[in-house]
């Protein structure tokens, strides 16, 4: 979980006293919560930017994506990776984590992606490196993008060309939104949902 500081905590890191962070949040000077008892919790971040640091560029996170357990065991994953190290051995840049998914790039809740996006915060790196934006997301790479900047960390994507295996997962996918949608009209085991399925699965492959 990412740290966070009392009042009286924040005042000893700064250095300050602690009248002086009470008038900062009271001008909202300060990001703070509070916690169920009323008490003010001030993040990490807040201390590195009143202390004037920044994220470390040549420090780097890994993050990359398979959309099937085969895709893996095919080693799809561990070149992703490989690709990924070597591009940031290639800069300067050392490797400070690791963070992998097996799922498709629609799915929200993929374990590596939450972990990610919880330790972003309060990370010591400051680049987190993809192959493609969709190993990072389907939908909304923007706005992921949007909120790793607001924490200092950029988000690079390594490989210029497009993902040969995305338009693979991008059919899979078409098709399982397909059935759901289709299973939902006319019955997860009729015919007619599976002919709708066969239909469309016929048409992009």
């Amino acid at each position: 979980m990412p740290r966070s500081f009392s009042i009286g905590e924040f005042a000893d890191e700064l250095g300050v006293h602690v009248q002086t962070v009470k008038r900062w949040c009271r001008n909202d000077d300060l990001d703070y919560t509070r916690t169920p008892g009323g008490e003010r919790r001030i993040p990490h971040r807040e201390l590195r930017r009143l202390a004037g640091d920044t994220r470390p560029t040549d420090r780097v996170a890994l993050y990359a994506r398979v959309s099937s357990h085969g895709q893996k065991d095919n080693g799809d994953l561990d070149r992703q990776l490989d690709r990924l190290t070597d591009y940031a051995h290639d800069h300067g840049w050392s490797v400070e984590n690791t963070y992998t998914d097996v799922g498709s790039g629609r799915n929200e809740d993929r374990r590596g992606l939450n972990s990610l996006l919880d330790n972003i915060q309060e990370a010591d790196y400051g680049r987190v490196l993809v192959t493609y934006e969709d190993r990072l997301t389907r939908f909304g790479f923007s706005y992921l993008k949007r909120y790793f900047d607001c924490y200092g960390v950029t988000v690079t994507v390594i490989e210029d060309e497009t993902d040969k295996s995305a338009q693979e997962e991008l059919v899979d996918d078409l098709i399982k939104l397909v059935a759901s949608f289709s299973g939902k009209r006319y019955g997860m085991r009729s015919s007619k949902k599976q002919q709708v399925v066969n239909t469309v699965e016929s048409a992009v492959k």
